[in-house]
């Protein structure tokens, strides 16, 4: 009877749950529409010289879709009330609107390189459109890296400089191929956009 009572308990104690025993955030940043969204926009690669690496990058282009998504995300995270999360919705439609904007992430074996945001900066940054001009930033701005920022984007690495990096807007580039080029003496780098992204 002992024995039975015991179970009974341990079983009963199995359901219960444990307030902050469960991973966060929930739902994470790999579920759901942001997670697809994300990993469909995002695209990363290594220059290389010779056998040693001098840089790394990451970038996640943030069309209307994927904005959208993200508020989302960020409302369930931060239990936004509706009024809060349809105000930053608008506010990321219109930037949308405006802007073609990537969330940049750059590694450098050297420090010094590591200057996206410089008026003299080593690199050239664009996005290029096949047939066409290369589109040059009309912003380049360093991102404080929050809790925020770590639980959205997994690619941020810890020794990572991340950029905000906002170019004029060009006609449907969501729906075109195009390469954010980033070059330099350093080598050159371009992320196509135009190539499927696997899904997770």
């Amino acid at each position: 009877m002992k024995r039975l009572a015991l179970a009974g308990a341990l079983a009963l104690l199995a359901c219960i749950r444990i307030p902050f025993t469960e991973p966060q955030p929930i739902p994470t940043a790999e579920e759901g529409a942001w997670g697809r969204e994300r990993v469909r926009f995002t695209r990363s690669g290594k220059i290389y010289d010779g056998l040693g690496m001098n840089a790394f990058v990451s970038a996640v282009y943030e069309p209307v879709e994927a904005r959208e998504a993200k508020v989302e995300r960020l409302a369930v995270w931060r239990t936004m009330t509706g009024a809060e999360r349809d105000a930053l919705l608008a506010s990321e439609r219109e930037d949308a609107a405006r802007y073609d904007e990537f969330l940049v992430t750059l590694f450098t074996t050297d420090r010094a390189d590591n200057d996206l945001d410089s008026r003299k900066s080593i690199w050239h940054l664009s996005v290029a459109l096949p047939g066409g001009p290369q589109v040059l930033p009309e912003k380049v701005e360093v991102q404080r890296v929050d809790a925020n920022v770590r639980m959205l984007y997994p690619n941020v690495g810890d020794f990572d400089v991340v950029y905000r990096v906002r170019f004029p807007k060009q006609p449907e580039l969501a729906g075109r191929p195009f390469v954010l080029r980033l070059a330099g003496s350093r080598g050159r780098l371009d992320l196509d956009f135009g190539a499927p992204q696997a899904q997770r």
